[in-house]
This record gives C-alpha cells, sequence and structure tokens, in this order.
C-alpha cells in the first residue's frame, strides 16, 4: 500500500506599494483575496502548498515600499491583512529566508513570524530564538516526513548584531549541508529553498549550480530556487532528485521595466511513500502569469492567473480577458516552459 502526497510550489511573494493601493478596501482595510482568486484552488487542492515570502508584515500603513536612505535598496512591507489571505488562498508554508526580510528590521522579522503563527501558516529560513533556528521544519503529511529548510544569499546589506546572527540562515555551505545531514535522519523527503542567483537573468549563475550540484549530491529531494525575479531552468537527477533554479514571480509589479518578472512558475510534484521509501512520482509545471487591469472604478488590480489548457477554458481564469491580454499571456506562458526545459551548461 502506497500514500500519496502532492506538493504545489511558488516562487517570490513580493508585495509593492502598488498592489498595497489595489487592495486597499474603506476604512483602512485591505483585501488580498482577488489576487489569488484564480490560483487558490490549484494551491488549495495540494496537500502541501510552499510560497517565498518576500516582504514583512505589519508596521507603519504610511509607506510600503521605498528606498532605504543608507543600502539606497528598495524595502517593502505589506499590511498584515496578506496572512490570514495567503492562508485562506492555500498556503501552508511560507519561507522567510530572503534579501528583505529584514526590511523592517529585527521587530519586523518577528512580528511577521508571530503573524504567520496565529494564521497557522508554518515557516522556516528566519527565527526568534536559538532554538528555533537549531531546528529545520518538519511536517506530517499524511504520513509522510517533509522537512523544508530556506536559506537566503543576503540581507540587503542590512546587518545583525554578531550575537543575533541565528535569526537569519545565510548561504553557508558548510551549514547547509550539515542541516541537510541532520534534516535527512528525520524525514523521508528533504525539500531546499536557496534565495541565490543573479536578479534579472534565466540563466543559473556559476554560485547556484555549484550548490544545487552539492545539495543534490548531500541527498536534497526537491530544490526550489528563488531570487532572481524570472523563471530559470529546471533538472532532475536518475535518482529521482529535482532542482528548479528560479520558480520566479508568483505576485508582483514589473520590475526594472522586464515583462518577465509577471511570469512565474507553479511546480506541482507528487511524491510517493511506499515499503521501499519515499520518491517523486510525478512533475507538472504550471506557468502563471500576473495580470493587470482596470476595475470599474478605475483603480489598477492584480490577478495572478494559472495557465493551462484545463485552466484556459475554465474557471481558473475571469471571462472578462480581452484578447490581446490572452495573446500576452499565452506567448509569456510559453516562454516560460521553454525557459524551464532549457538545458543547463
Amino acid at each position: 500500500m502506497s500514500t500519496l502526497v502532492q506538493i504545489a510550489a511558488v516562487g517570490d511573494i513580493l508585495i509593492s506599494e502598488s498592489i498595497v493601493r489595489s487592495a486597499r478596501r474603506e476604512m483602512g482595510s485591505y483585501d488580498f483575496a482577488p489576487v489569488f482568486r484564480y490560483t487558490a484552488p490549484l494551491l488549495q487542492k495540494a496537500d502541501l502548498t510552499i510560497g517565498n515570502l518576500e516582504v514583512p508584515l505589519g508596521g507603519p500603513p504610511a509607506r510600503f515600499t521605498y528606498r532605504h536612505p543608507k543600502t539606497r535598496f528598495y524595502t517593502f512591507h505589506a499590511p498584515e491583512q496578506l496572512a490570514p489571505d495567503l492562508r485562506e488562498a492555500g498556503f501552508d508554508v511560507l519561507v522567510t529566508g530572503n534579501n528583505h526580510c529584514l526590511d523592517r528590521g529585527t521587530e519586523g522579522l518577528v512580528r511577521t513570524l508571530d503573524m504567520l503563527d496565529r494564521e497557522g501558516i508554518a515557516h522556516t529560513g528566519t527565527f526568534r530564538s536559538r532554538a528555533e533556528a537549531g531546528q529545520p521544519l518538519l511536517l506530517d503529511i499524511k504520513g509522510i516526513r517533509i522537512a523544508v529548510l530556506s536559506y537566503s544569499k543576503s540581507t540587503n546589506k542590512l546587518p545583525l548584531a554578531r550575537e543575533q546572527a541565528w535569526m537569519v540562515n545565510l548561504l553557508d555551505e558548510e551549514q547547509m549541508l550539515r542541516e541537510l545531514a541532520a534534516a535527512r535522519q528525520q524525514a523521508d523527503y528533504t525539500i531546499v529553498c536557496p534565495h541565490f542567483g543573479k536578479e534579472y537573468t534565466h540563466k543559473p549563475v556559476a554560485v547556484q549550480k555549484r550548490l544545487v550540484g552539492k545539495l543534490l549530491e548531500g541527498g536534497a529531494d526537491l530544490i526550489l530556487g528563488a531570487h532572481p525575479h524570472v523563471v530559470q531552468p529546471a533538472i532532475r537527477t536518475s535518482s529521482g532528485q529535482a532542482a528548479i533554479y528560479s520558480l520566479g514571480n508568483f505576485i508582483s509589479t514589473t520590475l526594472m521595466g522586464r515583462a518577465a518578472t509577471r511570469h512565474g512558475l507553479m511546480l506541482l510534484a507528487t511524491i510517493e511513500k511506499d515499503a521501499a521509501g519515499t520518491r517523486l512520482q510525478s512533475l507538472e509545471y504550471v506557468p502563471t502569469w500576473v495580470r493587470r487591469a482596470r476595475a470599474a472604478a478605475g483603480n489598477m488590480t492584480y490577478q495572478v492567473i494559472p495557465v493551462r489548457e484545463m485552466a484556459i477554458a475554465g474557471r481558473y481564469q475571469p471571462s472578462s480577458m480581452r484578447e490581446a491580454e490572452r495573446k500576452a499571456m499565452l506567448l509569456a506562458a510559453k516562454q516560460t516552459m521553454e525557459i524551464v526545459h532549457r538545458p543547463v551548461k
């Protein structure tokens, strides 16, 4: 007798000021549910749904996106209502180890984890205590033990005090391999989420290829990359492991004038456990596309649209989509799938 578990994974959840404004409602409230309306059925259907939360939650409502006065990097945060809306959209795990985790300081980091706890969303990559930092995220999904690990290339030049360095998992090959080995002792299936690479390029750089190779050699079953803000290729090994160098953006505005930053990928992995062990049974890719559309009131709205044949004719896409939009969406999906299957040299 075997057990099957479906894992859904998406890339960066990057909520900028424009998206926050689009979600604003009367009396200062926010509603992000419409953003995820068309992807929610697929995310909710999975037994385990994972995303990369690239914004701290809560904080002052005056300005949500601005350049840091010292580092000159853009910084972000989003209203706390995003957390329950992500839960309702189907997210079970949000990895928080990324370069924006300290955008609102350690207070924002802790506040974000507290808000995720309140909504019952598991998390890893950033931590509130040394005890938390020393443990992998372990989940029991239908009797299959799954471990999730998360690491970031940087914190955008926002330093932690030496005695607080444990609050953020950074890319450290020795630490990553040590923690991967420990997680494999406790889990049937291990997922590693590295936040790495060069932004806005579809080609993995040398450090990505080296680290993915080391993690696969170390026994990682599935690697879910993020940070470039565009989709990068996926690979599979003869032993049944899989890695995608970047899932791209799940929700974002157009960044740096690059249309591809509104193209993403939903990975659907089915794993099977039986007496012989746990393995990847199937892997499917669903391109996603962020639609920008004017509402009747004139304000801009954002919707994440999944693109595949069953979705095109069904309830997963808005009936109001214009022909020009549909053509743009299908072209984006075609380009995304070409990149996913592009050989990595």
